[in-house]
């Protein structure tokens, strides 16, 4: 955990680090109500059953059904372009769209829940190049992680009012990066 962090950042850090022994309950309570599959439960862990694929991967999140259904014609155009695409979302019904509608070399994983330990196990196994947030499903400790390891973050077809932009820009947690490698 990064110590230069703001008191609010910082304390939603060890907030949601001293919460992670709740997880269980938390997925057992969403899996009774039909918002969690089963066998994919160790995704919101950030574990996965599926291998990292070789070469730059680009790591495209969006929260649900419509932030997916108005991101798929960007993951095609990057999937075109020979990047390996993973694409996280948070719903079950965004999950059968993904199957559905995505290419079938692009993966989709749930994205794990917003903790030090599950983001972490996340980041280690998957290494994402880039990070394309659809939308305003932002997560602190996604968001901290990314910046961390030097992953450029970009907010697409997302709301951030002026306020929370201002914010981010004082504390250090926007960066001037720019892609390697061009995707248009």
């Amino acid at each position: 955990m990064s110590e230069s962090l703001p008191f609010m950042l910082r304390a939603y850090q060890l907030l949601s680090a001293a919460a992670t022994p709740l997880a269980p309950a938390l997925v057992s309570h969403r899996l009774k109500r039909g918002k969690e599959l089963p066998a994919r439960l160790d995704e919101r862990y950030g574990g996965s059953r599926i291998a990292r694929p070789p070469g730059p991967l680009v790591w495209v999140h969006g929260a649900s059904v419509g932030e997916l259904l108005a991101v798929i014609p960007l993951i095609e155009r990057i999937h075109s372009k020979e990047f390996a695409v993973l694409c996280t979302s948070g719903t079950v019904s965004s999950a059968k769209v993904a199957e559905q509608r995505l290419p079938k070399a692009v993966i989709h994983q749930f994205v794990p829940f917003d903790a030090p330990r599950f983001v972490e196990r996340f980041f280690d196994h998957w290494r994402p190049d880039l990070a394309l947030f659809v939308e305003s499903d932002l997560w602190p400790n996604l968001i901290i992680t990314a910046k961390e390891r030097d992953v450029p973050l970009i907010l697409v077809n997302g709301r951030v009012s002026e306020r929370s932009f201002n914010r981010c820009t004082t504390t250090g947690v926007t960066s001037g990066h720019s892609s390697k490698r061009s995707i248009g």
